[in-house]
């Protein structure tokens, strides 16, 4: 019984399976060979063979045969290479007219970017003026009457598109040569021209070159206005020479023409500059008895002008007058009042100052507190 059931229990048994053993050859096989990735299908373009292989032409341009056309093509090329597009413009000038809006363009571009020569040679080409050249002196040795010149004057508008580029770029030299330019081409300089000429000296501190424009326009026979006046009173002024300035209040009269608000702060801060502060508060008390009532630029000028002749007193009585008349700070006139307060120990004035000008939002907060934290720390400075 005991046999039998052992028998039964080894029949259950799973029967190991043995691996096969493959025979050993002498030498190994090669590896395998790596598969290749199968190219993937390209879509069908449509298009043949010598089609994908031939390169892609550059847009054509368009022919200029128009002065629409040649005013459009100027005016894409002024902007990268004002050089190509004058050259453009020469090119059809023989059988194109160019427009004037073309010409004023390229006429502003080259005096911005170029001089106001490089514009005067491009005029000389587009609308030459009657000069003598060796040509007609042939003609007169071999007793031919010469050819009548172009009569093509250049139009008004581009002359004063340039006139305008080369008064707004504010070079003196620039603007004395484009005086005879606009001469040779019949154009007559006004008043607003010599007024930037003047202020083109006042900015290079140049008094004599005030005076030399004053002499000039009247020589051309152009009559000054206000603003001639009041430039010129400006730039003598401001350069020290105030009796000198002081002479024009007379000329102006006589022309009818009487002085306002900016020349009277004008005079008042020459006499700043010279140290003559007493004398620019009488000039306020004059202005004001003649019906002028003083500006924010007036109240400024006399501010910064006595503070720094020491004038603090009399500075903080203009003060007064601004801030019941309402009027704003300009920051160099509230940072000198500031400073002169502090250094005096009037700290408790500086802060009400400080106050004002926020309160008026005469500038920026960062600009007001950065001045007085600066007069402030000045005076630590001295107290240590």
């Amino acid at each position: 019984m005991g046999k039998a059931q052992h028998a039964m229990r080894a029949a259950k048994a799973p029967l190991a399976v043995l691996p096969k053993t493959k025979p050993q050859s002498s030498s190994r096989s090669p590896p395998p060979p790596a598969k290749q990735p199968t190219p993937k299908p390209r879509k069908p373009t449509g298009r043949a063979p010598s089609d994908l292989a031939a390169p892609v032409a550059p847009p054509r341009r368009r022919p200029i045969e128009t002065p629409a056309d040649l005013a459009a093509a100027i005016r894409s090329t002024a902007d990268a290479d004002i050089d190509a597009a004058t050259c453009l413009a020469l090119k059809a000038a023989s059988t194109i007219p160019l427009p004037t809006h073309s010409l004023a363009l390229l006429l502003r571009r080259l005096a911005v970017h170029r001089s106001v020569a490089a514009a005067r040679n491009l005029l000389n080409e587009l609308h030459p003026t009657t000069t003598k050249s060796t040509e007609d002196e042939d003609h007169i040795l071999l007793l031919i009457p010469p050819p009548p010149p172009p009569a093509t004057p250049a139009p008004p508008g581009a002359l004063l598109a340039l006139a305008d580029a080369v008064c707004r770029g504010g070079n003196p030299r620039e603007i004395s040569q484009l005086l005879p330019v606009l001469a040779d081409h019949g154009v007559t300089a006004d008043a607003h021209l010599y007024n930037s000429l003047m202020k083109a000296y006042i900015a290079a501190s140049d008094p004599g070159g005030v005076l030399a424009v004053l002499r000039r326009m009247k020589a051309d026979g152009v009559d000054p206005d206000l603003v001639t006046y009041n430039t010129l009173i400006y730039g003598l002024a401001r350069a020290g020479m105030v009796a000198k300035a002081r002479t024009f209040l007379d000329a102006m009269a006589a022309k009818g023409l009487f002085p306002d608000v900016i020349t009277y702060t004008s005079l008042m801060n020459g006499m700043c500059v010279k140290g003559d502060a007493v004398g620019a508060l009488n000039l306020l008390e004059e202005m004001e008895k003649k019906g002028y009532e003083p500006n924010e630029r007036t109240y400024n000028t006399l501010l910064m002008g006595l503070c720094k002749n020491k004038k603090l007193d009399r500075a903080v009585e203009v003060y007064r007058s601004m801030a019941t008349a309402g009027m704003k700070l300009e920051a160099p006139a509230y940072a000198t009042f500031v400073r002169g307060l502090c250094r005096s120990g009037s700290v408790a004035d500086a802060y009400e100052v400080f106050d004002y000008a926020i309160e008026t939002k005469s500038f920026t907060e960062v600009t007001a507190y950065t001045e007085l934290d600066n007069s402030l720390k000045w005076l630590r400075r001295m107290k240590s």
